[in-house]
């Protein structure tokens, strides 16, 4: 079981968290802090396998505190969540070591793949914010081509959803992205993973890309 502490200066979107959490049984709720200075402070000595952070928090805020949490609990997973969705927001999270960037308007059975995800390794990002990286990394040059582009492995429509699967989009997102269905976009999956000669999306987004 997976304990989860929440730092969240908001009680009723704490309390909104907590019951989601407590509703899945691979989860165990750790505990929830008003601000960032006690999290720093208390959450080493209770232990937790991930960490759900506001931004908006009063004192230091969220990002600001994902270094000091990092360094104080390094195995710990961290995910930013927030209202924010601005490139400034999203770029300084990412580079401060932040696991994941959810947005507080995540469904709940989203929210709870996407902390699975995470504890598994992953770096989930809801789909407006994907959006916005997605618009800031520049166009593959000689430096960072996709080997199945070189190669003429995948046509461009699964190289387009090879790329938003790097990015963290779920099916059901790459479907709404792209204006297709999810059954289609399954398909195109599948096809990517026999071409390319992998079983899963992390083996795909390795075996597609070079940097």
């Amino acid at each position: 079981m997976q304990k989860i502490a929440i730092v969240e200066d908001t009680a009723q979107i704490a309390a909104k968290v907590r019951e989601t959490l407590l509703a899945e049984p691979d989860f165990a709720f750790a505990g929830r802090f008003n601000s960032a200075e006690a999290a720093i402070r208390d959450l080493p000595k209770i232990g937790a396998d991930l960490c759900i952070l506001d931004v908006g928090l009063p004192g230091i805020d969220g990002i600001s505190a994902v270094a000091k949490l990092r360094a104080l609990m390094p195995q710990m997973k961290i995910v930013i969540f927030t209202v924010f969705e601005d490139s400034d927001h999203i770029l300084r999270a990412i580079q401060s070591g932040a696991n994941g960037y959810l947005l507080k308007d995540t469904e709940p059975a989203l929210f709870v793949a996407e902390l699975k995800s995470v504890l598994l390794g992953g770096a989930p990002l809801t789909a407006r914010v994907a959006q916005h990286i997605f618009r800031l990394l520049p166009q593959p040059e000689s430096d960072a081509k996709t080997v199945a582009a070189e190669e003429n492995l995948l046509t461009e429509r699964q190289i387009d959803i090879l790329n938003h699967i790097a990015l963290g989009f779920s099916y059901r997102e790459i479907a709404d992205e792209l204006d297709i269905s999810e059954h289609t976009v399954r398909r195109h999956i599948e096809n990517i993973y026999e071409r390319l000669h992998v079983n899963s999306r992390k083996e795909a987004i390795r075996a597609g890309f070079k940097w």
